[in-house]
């Protein structure tokens, strides 16, 4: 049994299990990659939904391609809806 590694679990929570020795090797290199970065688990999540968003198709190495552009997207639409949120309640009288 291997020790636990967050980034490869949440890729494979993302992506599924690999099968194949191509996989494991695709899988790898993301890994790598990520744990470069710094990327935690929720900021692969991210990354992931960001990818499911704006492609059809896409593995790993998409998450890690577009890594950065993902979480400054997120980031900015949580300020757009942070900023929409005060809006309505100032509206509101709040």
């Amino acid at each position: 049994m291997r020790e636990p590694d967050p980034v490869w679990d949440e890729l494979d929570a993302c992506f599924g299990p690999v099968r194949t020795k191509a996989e494991r090797g695709r899988r790898n290199v993301a890994v790598k990659q990520l744990r470069e970065a710094g990327a935690s688990p929720a900021e692969i999540r991210t990354a992931y939904e960001w990818c499911a968003r704006t492609f059809t198709v896409y593995t790993e190495m998409a998450v890690v391609s577009h890594f950065g552009r993902a979480l400054h997207e997120a980031t900015e639409r949580e300020n757009t809806g942070n900023v929409i949120d005060i809006v309505r309640r100032m509206s509101e009288g709040g």
